[in-house]
């Protein structure tokens, strides 16, 4: 073309687009602008949410010579909340006090090219780009709102707050370079008032992409409709169409390029485009250009279709190390005064298994007890790109009520990679020395470890077991037999019906345990008739019911 282009822009429920394969029924859902959550007064049925004109990015999506089957690109885009629409298409105006935004990002292949060099191309979605894969919702008050130049506000600030949270599962798109106004090959790139680039001209051109994301966590006070139910079932469908020039929304110069993560801990960071003197235009450079272009989008909610054998789990919680009895279960770390246990919290996101490897993050932070105080993360934004999920198995079939809205699965086992972020004096020692070698934080030493997690979602809401000492008892056996092995060894079934040992759901806290080992290399712990490793190559091991958080396993949909 002079297309390093590419294409795809962000969200929408599509009633007249080209066919992608992604479309589905929409369905209206309750939304809060307000944020008080259940307040009838507030509430609104809401069929669609209608973006302004925003930006989106495809990195990489100018290569040297052009774009060619098999190229592959990362797409970002974002923008603001410009109104909302009822089921019958009536517009409802949103509360002038605070900004609603949007961020999102994913990886593309290019599928199909026309011309040489391409000046027709389309995308779809990358499966294989795990590294940046993310949706998110905020909300702030205002004034200021985002600012659309400079492309920031977007995502995580001081005073925001995340009402929906997802990753991206599927999309499609394409874009075609078309020939400018009086036959010129290029015009000036930001035609919306002011020229705020006035050093850079643009190739013209237009196309669409669709997008469909998980949702992985609702804020009720902004959508109370949202219950577990239909957070499995539903969507969110997104729409975009994209152009160049810009025209109604000023050219961002910052995009955000991840998410803050499932428990809001990690920085949010920009990327600024590299554009060349005109955006989508011949590069000859030899280093790969960005192509950005104007998105506008919509957004609306779709029944999912579930993947059969696959799950998704959602989690964060603390525990402390030995709670392995549930008469004793919600004893605090902060009860422990001689610091004879570990105390740690966890957070993450883990999906399997429809994607090899399986897509997701893992944070454990230990902090307190003799393994002192350090964070280990495998898949997140902050940890290096040598970690990652490598394996991940759904097991024993049936979920909990009410948590079978949810998914078909009870248990889920995950294996992968970690690194340590940080670790104070206390926890170099311990880990050094079991190890045999010196631990380091991952910016000062490459040294990557295995890591295994069990975790049971026997029901909800996962922190308030049976008080029944019958209950305690079948509790206190699924435990003892339910230890943290191999991903291929089948685990103990929970329910007495599915020839467990627990009576019914909800009787027994969830479960989580984990163990790290002194290099990359998988370890086994090898337990002892009391549940604890025997194996030296294991250097850190907890496993315990809850003490506080929840556990939920999801439907993977498509």
């Amino acid at each position: 073309m002079r297309l390093g282009t590419v294409i795809s822009a962000v969200t929408l429920a599509c009633g007249v687009c080209f066919s992608t394969g992604l479309f589905a029924q929409t369905q209206a859902i309750t939304f809060n602008p307000k944020g008080t959550g259940d307040v009838s007064g507030d509430k609104l049925s809401i069929g669609v949410f209608d973006w302004v004109p925003g930006n989106a990015v495809a990195i990489a999506g100018n290569p040297s010579g052009g774009l060619v089957v098999g190229s592959k690109v990362i797409f970002l885009a974002q923008s603001r909340l410009g109104s909302l629409l009822d089921p019958n298409g009536v517009v409802i105006a949103l509360p002038t006090d605070r900004d609603f935004t949007f961020v999102a990002g994913a990886g593309e292949a290019v599928t199909t090219t026309n011309g040489t060099p391409a000046t027709n191309v389309t995308l779809a979605f990358n499966t294989a780009e795990t590294d940046t894969n993310f949706f998110e919702m905020w909300v702030k008050p205002a004034p200021p709102i985002a600012n659309m130049l400079a492309g920031t506000g977007f995502g995580k600030t001081t005073q925001g707050t995340r009402i929906l949270y997802g990753k991206i599962i599927n999309m499609a798109g394409n874009f075609a370079a078309a020939t400018c106004a009086g036959g010129a090959a290029s015009v000036v790139f930001d035609q919306f008032l002011n020229n705020d680039w006035p050093n850079t001209m643009t190739i013209c051109g237009a196309g669409a992409t669709d997008i469909s994301v998980e949702i992985l966590q609702a804020d009720p006070n902004y959508f109370p409709g949202f219950d577990p139910g239909q957070v499995a079932n539903l969507k969110a469908f997104f729409n975009t169409s994209t152009v160049t020039p810009f025209k109604q929304a000023d050219p961002s110069r910052l995009f955000t390029n991840n998410d803050a993560g499932v428990d809001l801990s990690a920085d949010e960071l920009s990327i600024m485009p590299k554009l060349g003197t005109v955006n989508g235009g011949f590069n000859q450079t030899g280093d790969p250009l960005d192509f950005q272009f104007q998105a506008d989008a919509n957004q609306s909610f779709v029944v999912a279709t579930e993947v059969a054998g696959g799950c998704r789990v959602t989690y964060g919680g603390n525990d402390k190390n030995g709670n392995i009895a549930p008469n004793s279960f919600g004893q605090a770390c902060s009860s422990d005064k001689g610091n004879k246990q570990n105390c740690y919290t966890f957070g993450g996101q883990v999906g399997a298994p429809t994607i090899d490897p399986p897509s997701g993050e893992h944070t454990h932070h230990n902090t307190s007890g003799p393994a002192g105080d350090f964070v280990f993360h495998a898949g997140s934004h902050s940890a290096p790109k040598s970690t990652m999920i490598t394996a991940a198995v759904c097991k024993d079939p049936g979920a909990c009520r009410p948590a079978e809205a949810n998914a078909g699965f009870k248990q889920i086992d995950f294996e992968g990679t970690g690194s340590f972020r940080s670790l104070d004096a206390t926890a170099t020692a311990y880990l050094s020395k079991n190890a045999g070698h010196p631990v380091a934080p991952d910016n000062h030493d490459t040294q990557i470890y295995y890591f295994r997690v069990d975790m049971d979602d026997t029901g909800e809401p996962g922190n308030k077991p049976s008080k029944k000492q019958s209950d305690i008892n079948a509790c206190g056996q699924f435990f003892a037999a339910d230890l943290n092995q191999a991903l291929g060894i089948p685990d103990p079934r929970l329910l007495v019906s599915d020839g467990g040992f627990v009576n019914a759901c909800g009787a027994c806290a969830d479960v989580y345990q984990f163990f790290i080992c002194k290099d990359q290399n998988p370890c086994d712990p090898m337990y002892d008739s009391k549940g604890n490793p025997t194996n030296p190559d294991v250097i850190y091991h907890v496993r315990g019911f809850l003490t506080g958080g929840n556990i939920q396993i999801h439907k993977q949909i498509k």
